[in-house]
């Protein structure tokens, strides 16, 4: 992708977890407002604006069920301008409901993917010693709300996202600034390779295309970086000094917008020349 980004927001808080809803329309959380912001993709800062649903706490990342219904990963830990009482968890978008799941052991729910499986996939990296709880990757089977770890062995577990043949999970690790790759074996994962290293990117959201490339949000680099399926480096896509891109999806009607999130300014971007992309 070589066309410069357009802003489709700014100014709306610390802005994590887009998703796509529609063939024009997106969302995005507001982590320091408690909000899900609902936004046209074709928008402007000025224009762009749709409607807005408070959740309150630390809403982080999104994904949408079978249903449509809009999953927040709520980690409730966030500085947040919000009043609304909420615990950590998993809460659950029906329209202008907002649900709480009642996910009794999490700590601080970050970024979530659907599975093949139909199940939500996320990541916890919160720590609560007196619980004897640590950074976690989770499956929440959504019929019987059942939940197991699958992964807990990385210090801090961040975007995740499926393989297109859904048989492997990425995971990112930002402290050890580096991708891992799991099989995906049954309702767990197997044992984990490691697909890239990426010294100083603090990597984020990540999203696959549909050819098998994933994009990272490297916060601490400023960029996206494009990896390739055998783990190397194909590009890198400049998004402003400072900026700390935070996440990324998808959109569009053939999902060929890249969107998104920097954390300085608020600001939601959008790419338009990008190849076709995969659900979250």
């Amino acid at each position: 992708m070589h066309s410069p980004f357009r802003q489709i927001a700014r100014g709306i808080g610390f802005t994590e977890g887009p998703i796509r809803l529609g063939d024009g329309e997106i969302a995005v959380t507001s982590t320091s407002r408690g909000r899900v912001v609902h936004l046209a993709l074709d928008g402007a800062p000025e224009t762009s604006m749709l409607r807005q649903v408070e959740t309150g706490g630390g809403p982080n990342g999104l994904a949408v069920d079978a249903a449509g219904r809009i999953l927040v990963m709520q980690n409730a830990t966030f500085r947040t301008s919000s009043e609304l009482p909420v615990r950590s968890g998993i809460q659950l978008i029906d329209g202008d409901d907002v649900a709480d799941l009642g996910i009794p052991d999490s700590v601080a729910p970050n970024d979530g993917a659907i599975g093949p499986d139909g199940a939500l996939w996320y990541t916890d990296p919160g720590r609560d010693a007196a619980r004897g709880l640590g950074p976690r990757v989770r499956r929440l089977d959504l019929a019987t709300r059942e939940t197991a770890t699958v992964v807990d062995d990385v210090a801090f577990p961040n975007g995740l996202a499926f393989t297109p043949g859904g048989d492997r999970l990425v995971v990112a690790d930002s402290h050890g600034h580096r991708l891992l790759s799991y099989p995906v074996v049954g309702a767990g994962l197997g044992a984990a390779d490691v697909l890239v290293e990426i010294p100083g990117s603090d990597p984020d959201g990540i999203a696959f295309d549909a050819a098998g490339n994933l994009y990272v949000a490297a916060f601490a680099g400023d960029e996206v970086i494009v990896v390739d399926p055998a783990g190397g480096i194909a590009e890198r896509i400049p998004t402003g000094e400072g900026s700390h891109p935070t996440n990324l999806c998808f959109a569009g009607e053939r999902r060929t917008t890249l969107v998104v999130t920097l954390a300085s300014g608020g600001r939601v971007v959008a790419f338009d020349d990008a190849p076709e992309g995969l659900a979250l």
